[in-house]
């Protein structure tokens, strides 16, 4: 199921129901700015299919490099609501680690912590680093650009800055990006599937990828 970024702010009310610990900016280009009876928010919106429509919005004062799920106060089966989280985590390629909180697990307001294990790991990293790229003039982007680029879209955890044991000059999450590139071959990665090609010091997204990542409401 392909996901729509929308390009008008929804006409009705909306409920939070979950908490990923990813910025807005790992979901889509194109970030709205408003405000509500609330306060100012960063925002955008997506439909899947003709019958799930969400916000993925950014509140002045949540945790940093989180974002929360927002559906219609219409929805309110929480069977369905639960249904519609899945999805999205399935469709956005959102790591189950990645998940803070959903509806129907505790919540404390104004404490909220980052799963236990969550950290970069290559299948992230393959998709992450073709969002980056395709940003690029030509959607092209060097290894070394990818690295300084990625702190920005995910927080580094502790195993994430631990020091490689095959490269010592080079921190666990660092590797991680180096072998998207390295691992070529590998059938699950970004170059067998035809959403990338190699460059002399990187790779250049193809018109496959932007395709892939348009599928998930990227929308390059």
């Amino acid at each position: 199921m392909a996901i729509r970024r929308l390009s008008y702010e929804p006409d009705y009310e909306v409920v939070p129901h979950a908490i990923f610990w990813r910025p807005l900016k790992y979901f889509t280009m194109i970030i709205r700015e408003s405000e509500d009876g609330l306060d100012l928010f960063q925002a955008a919106s997506f439909a899947i299919g003709n019958e799930i429509k969400f916000d993925l919005r950014f509140y002045r004062g949540h945790p940093e490099l989180t974002v929360t799920l927002y559906l219609p106060e219409e929805v309110a089966d929480e069977k369905h609501i639960s249904e519609i989280i899945d999805i999205v985590i399935r469709e956005m390629f959102i790591p189950l680690t990645a998940v803070a909180w959903r509806r129907g697990q505790p919540f404390q307001y104004g404490h909220l912590e980052r799963p236990k294990g969550d950290r970069l790991r290559e299948p992230e990293a393959r998709i992450l680093v073709l969002k980056i790229a395709a940003q690029r003039p030509n959607r092209m982007a060097s290894t070394a650009f990818l690295k300084r680029e990625v702190p920005k879209y995910i927080e580094l955890s502790p195993e994430d800055l631990a020091p490689s044991k095959s490269r010592p000059r080079e921190r666990v999450w660092q590797q991680i990006v180096g072998n998207v590139r390295s691992h070529d071959k590998s059938r699950e990665g970004p170059f067998a599937k035809g959403y990338a090609t190699k460059t002399e010091n990187g790779l250049a997204v193809t018109d496959n990828g932007i395709a892939y990542l348009n599928s998930m409401g990227f929308s390059v």
